[in-house]
């Protein structure tokens, strides 16, 4: 099948053929595999991110409509996958230290209490050094729990805008936190 283009293999796919599926999963995987690893800095999540997408893409074939090219398509859902990940990463932290100050009368020693005030106080100090706006847009969605459509239409401003700040939010906060844990651990 390598003399079809991604287009026909497409077309293929939405017939259910396994055999396109195939050959789109070798043309594609490794770029998708490079990014995902450049992007996260681990090889088995990057693998893991890399087979959802084709597992998407398996999934929705049968409703596929790819206008410009499929690795555009596959680029752009790696990245939404990644985005899904890292603000996953970040409830998980977040869910932790409001788990940690509930139970922290009944199993937390003194130590554990210092620790969640230490990150809590760096976690607010790193909200407070991003941009202006970032952090505005950041705290509406974070701490108003603001949808992306209210922060946008509150502050007179695209969507896309209010999503790429706070994607560029959680990011740089995600790599503050990762490296204070890291040194606060070790």
């Amino acid at each position: 099948m390598k003399l079809h283009d991604d287009s026909v293999l497409v077309d293929l796919l939405k017939s259910d053929n396994m055999a396109a599926f195939d050959e789109l999963y070798d043309r594609h995987w490794e770029m998708l595999y490079d990014i995902a690893c450049k992007k996260l800095g681990d090889k088995e999540d990057a693998k893991d991110i890399v087979h959802d997408v084709f597992l998407l893409l398996w999934n929705n074939r049968d409703s596929l409509n790819i206008y410009k090219s499929l690795s555009g398509f596959l680029f752009i859902t790696l990245k939404n996958k990644i985005i899904d990940k890292h603000r996953l990463s970040i409830n998980r932290l977040k869910k932790h230290t409001e788990i940690a100050s509930t139970t922290e009368v009944q199993q937390n020693t003194i130590y554990d209490q210092v620790y969640y005030n230490e990150l809590n106080n760096f976690l607010n100090q790193q909200i407070d050094q991003l941009p202006e706006k970032m952090r505005e847009i950041y705290r509406l969605s974070r701490e108003e729990n603001l949808s992306i459509e209210e922060i946008a239409d509150r502050l007179s401003i695209s969507s896309q805008t209010v999503k790429n700040q706070i994607t560029m939010a959680l990011k740089r906060l995600r790599e503050k936190v990762s490296q204070y844990l890291s040194i606060l651990l070790f």
